[in-house]
């Protein structure tokens, strides 16, 4: 089927539409519609706001056109284009909107677009009428295409994909971010729709690693890291990552041993590393309290019943925590995080704020979430 987009006989500057609220949240930002001032009579008509309004502007102007003038051609293709965006972005069903539509299709038929008029007579279901188009025009793969759409239309794996996708809607604003994430994931598996797609791809870019979480409040830095072992030394992927050249990308490593002691291993590094000024060969056992020594960098050490702090020196304001459960509710971020299903999430908290809002239940976190409590406002940052 031809591509209106594609359609090179029609001059027309149309206003890119607005893309829904979750496609913008998730995916690239919209692009700005031309400011080019273009005096034609689709474009005066296009000025007007969508719906009931510009239809009718559409089909007055068709009226007082010359039938197989190259400007009626111009103006049906135009109401054929607004119809068919009617569609695609706004999921308007165009049966509402029917003696429009046929004034439409009559119109592109006089402007020997039988293809275009017979998806038009497809969409409010005239099959007959569009079998009879689509044929005449040799577009068997149009009529096909139609009656998949009207398929859909009666109901099938498109019309649950927009309903789940419509659910997934109404969960994420409400906070149930974990079912709102099912709910995307129906949608995509029912349906490969690629606004479904791109707001599936930008939620998934917006989790955190599993079971690992950065927050920012200005200078204060404090890294969550769930799962042992810990790495410290030069590498991205580090529980404390050392910028030195003397340091080695996987410098020592800190591990859980059965009796929950902790043991910290040199990872042969380059520069040696001490614990508690004792040059360790090897594992060695990680005190509660002290620091470690990584090729001149230090690193000091304080340990809880439920969690492990790691602090650089050189960058004291730079904190790692590992707790060694599943919830982490310390001083140093001042509310509660679970941790379970490889995501971390907030805990509910009438001192806490996310986005703005009281906290009401327990929430997935995302890049870009800012939780405000005690007068500092933490950013939950995209990789940690």
């Amino acid at each position: 089927m031809a591509d209106d987009d594609d359609d090179a006989s029609v001059p027309v500057t149309v206003a890119v539409p607005k893309r829904g609220f979750f496609a913008r949240l998730f995916g690239a930002p919209p692009v700005p519609p031309s400011d080019a001032f273009v005096t034609d009579p689709v474009q005066e008509i296009l000025a007007l706001p969508r719906g009931p309004a510009r239809l009718d502007a559409f089909e007055k102007k068709l009226q007082q056109l010359a039938v197989g003038s190259a400007e009626h051609k111009k103006v049906a293709l135009g109401f054929h284009r607004e119809l068919t965006l009617l569609v695609r972005d706004a999921g308007v069903d165009l049966g509402l909107y029917e003696s429009r539509v046929t004034a439409c299709a009559r119109a592109l038929i006089e402007a020997g677009e039988d293809e275009r008029a017979g998806t038009l007579f497809a969409k409010i279901g005239r099959r007959h009428q569009a079998a009879e188009l689509f044929v005449k025009a040799g577009a068997i793969d149009a009529l096909e295409e139609a009656h998949a759409e009207l398929s859909f239309a009666e109901g099938g794996p498109k019309f649950d994909a927009r309903l789940s996708f419509e659910r997934f809607e109404a969960l994420f604003l409400v906070g149930l971010r974990d079912d709102a994430l099912l709910a995307l994931r129906q949608a995509v598996k029912l349906w490969d729709h690629p606004v479904y797609a791109e707001v599936l791809q930008g939620f998934l870019g917006r989790l955190p690693p599993p079971r690992r979480l950065t927050l920012q409040a200005g200078d204060d830095v404090v890294r969550v890291f769930g799962r042992f072992p810990l790495v410290l030394g030069r590498g991205e992927d580090s529980a404390v990552r050392i910028d030195s050249p003397l340091v080695s990308r996987a410098h020592v490593q800190i591990e859980r041993a059965t009796n929950d002691a902790l043991m910290i291993k040199d990872m042969v590094s380059s520069g040696g590393t001490k614990v508690c000024g004792v040059v360790i060969h090897g594992a060695g056992l990680l005190p509660a309290a002290g620091h470690i020594d990584l090729a001149g960098v230090v690193v000091d050490v304080e340990r809880s019943s439920e969690r492990l702090l790691l602090r650089p020196q050189a960058r004291p304001r730079q904190v790692t925590l590992a707790p060694f459960g599943e919830v982490l509710d310390d001083d140093v971020v001042g509310f509660r995080l679970t941790l379970s299903d490889d995501r971390v999430r907030v805990g509910i908290d009438a001192r806490v704020r996310l986005n703005g809002e009281v906290l009401r239940r327990e929430t997935l976190l995302l890049a870009g979430d800012r939780l405000q409590v005690g007068g500092r406002t933490f950013s939950v940052v995209g990789s940690s």
